[in-house]
């Protein structure tokens, strides 16, 4: 039996969960907040397990039963949000890994954070987008935006607050997560040891309402030079 999670219930949640109920051999659980297709769900497919909650929580993951789990596929509207679930997976002994992207241009962010199995509609129904990112020269500019509650900025580090610290040292917290450092035109993906210069610029996963907080943490400093 393999062991399936899905986050997001909505329309390709449950077009995934029909799909594989076709065949026998998977255990699927649904992660989902939305309480008209939760709804759908326990009239439909009475043997789908079903868990309320935020699957960027860990204990929400870890309540679906990710420690046994096959495959986790984050399938929410928000790229955002997906992308922390698949940054999240990675953590446990899961096999495979799917994010879903509504935005081509973020599939090469994706796999640099690992997450191989990156899934576009827009992609696929286009059938071909090249894809790129473009970084923002200005550091109060969000190189990606969204309607949900995360956002991914780019920004330079100029702060005496960060800078000879190991990103281990300042991240994960509650408000944000650093997922890639460049440094001398290269990049690398967050690693806890990797130690914050002056100038470096770093990619972070933030929550919406943290945005300012966390643009000044990496690029003020308490005293004004002269």
């Amino acid at each position: 039996m393999v062991n399936v999670i899905i986050v997001g219930g909505r329309r390709v949640g449950l077009r995934l969960i029909e799909l594989l109920k076709r065949r026998s051999d998977y255990h699927i659980t649904l992660i989902n907040n939305d309480p008209l297709t939760s709804e759908i769900i326990e009239k439909k497919f009475q043997d789908v397990v079903l868990v309320k909650g935020d699957a960027t929580n860990k204990t929400v993951l870890e309540k679906a039963g990710i420690d046994n789990a096959d495959i986790v596929v984050a399938a929410t509207s928000t790229d955002e949000v997906n992308l922390l679930i698949g940054v999240t997976s990675q953590d446990y002994n899961v096999e495979k890994i799917v994010a879903r992207t509504g935005n081509p241009s973020h599939i090469k962010m994706f796999k640099k954070l690992g997450l191989n199995e990156v899934v576009s509609p827009e992609l696929t129904a286009c059938n071909y987008i090249e894809t790129f990112i473009i970084k923002p020269s200005n550091v109060n500019e969000l190189e990606f935006t969204s309607k949900g509650s995360y956002d991914i900025i780019n920004v330079e580090v100029k702060s005496s607050k960060v800078i000879g610290k190991t990103i281990g040292e300042i991240s994960p917290n509650e408000d944000y997560i650093v997922l890639l450092c460049e440094k001398d035109d290269k990049e690398y993906i967050a690693q806890n040891d990797i130690i914050l210069d002056k100038h470096d610029m770093v990619t972070i996963l933030v929550k919406d309402k943290s945005v300012k907080k966390v643009k000044k943490l990496f690029t003020k400093n308490s005293i004004l030079s002269i």
